[in-house]
């Protein structure tokens, strides 16, 4: 258990410090050679999207022209307020490891004849390095961000697909309960039925002979008789009919409550699979928020 916990310190820090943005001073290879420069690194992002993004930033300052070429973007005469009136060149670097979605972003700037370094001038290369640092942080958010909004809208899905399995539950076991009431009743209404069959067939039988008796009598009185009989049969295999409606209903009702154990059966099956798609997709949004969090 110890080594558990331990080897999910060291997973939590290497994961932390992966996305923690840090900016330092170095020489890099730009179109004009080799020149001091701010370094950085952009997590989780491609060099199109920062590159793009970069030039946005050097054209909120007054300029000449704004351009890129081989992964190099040329800021001309960029005048910066807090430095006075003469603009500087900025030369920007990127560099795209694919693999380990990262880009590799160095600014080396040109105040005329000589390149920004500590050497030069401490204070502005602060304010380079703060420029640099708060666009890499942002280039590097934006897309955790979306990963976020992302994965919270799968679990929001997921919990709402869980909500709507278990309300399709509760309705079928609504269902099974109705349809036993209904089978109960039915069971009830065929006692009630046969009584009143075995009456009706007695009341038949009794008209029968009526019937037979009145064979030889005058043509009126057979013919009521007989009228009075095809009633009382037709009453009896109304309630026959009646019965076996009866017994039909109580068959389709439990085959109903058999196919609805087994679509509970399926649904209790169908909400451990999401309840454990759930508690994945709740660790993909952890994550993410803490890998947003991490970035500073």
């Amino acid at each position: 258990m110890k080594n558990i916990i331990t080897l999910g310190l060291i997973v939590c820090s290497a994961f932390c410090s992966a996305q923690s943005i840090s900016v330092k001073e170095g020489n890099e290879k730009f179109s004009t050679g080799s020149q001091p420069a701010v370094i950085t690194t952009i997590h989780e992002n491609n060099m199109d999207e920062v590159m793009n993004q970069w030039k946005k930033v050097l054209k909120d300052y007054k300029n000449e022209k704004v351009k890129d070429k081989d992964n190099e973007v040329f800021g001309d005469n960029i005048l910066i307020k807090d430095w006075g009136n003469n603009p500087v060149d900025f030369y920007t670097r990127f560099d795209e490891d694919k693999k380990s979605k990262t880009v590799k972003m160095a600014v080396a700037v040109d105040l005329g004849g000589t390149y920004l370094s500590s050497a030069t001038d401490k204070d502005k290369v602060k304010y380079v390095e703060k420029m640099v640092k708060d666009f890499a942080v942002k280039m590097t958010k934006e897309p955790i961000e979306d990963a976020v909004k992302d994965s919270e809208k799968v679990l929001a899905k997921l919990e709402d697909t869980q909500k709507d399995l278990e309300k399709d539950k509760k309705n079928l076991q609504e269902d099974i309960v109705n349809y036993k009431s209904k089978i109960t009743k039915a069971e009830k209404d065929i006692i009630v039925k046969d009584a009143e069959i075995v009456t009706k067939k007695s009341e038949v039988n009794v008209q029968k002979k009526v019937v037979d008796a009145s064979a030889g009598a005058v043509n009126e009185q057979a013919k009521s008789s007989q009228k009075i009989y095809n009633k009382l049969e037709d009453q009896l295999n109304d309630l026959e009919k009646d019965k076996k409606k009866l017994k039909e209903d109580i068959s389709d009702y439990n085959a109903k409550i058999k196919k609805a154990e087994l679509d509970i059966k399926k649904n209790d099956e169908d909400q451990a699979k999401k309840k454990h798609e759930i508690e994945a997709q709740k660790k993909v949004v952890d994550e993410n928020r803490k890998k947003l969090d991490s970035v500073k």
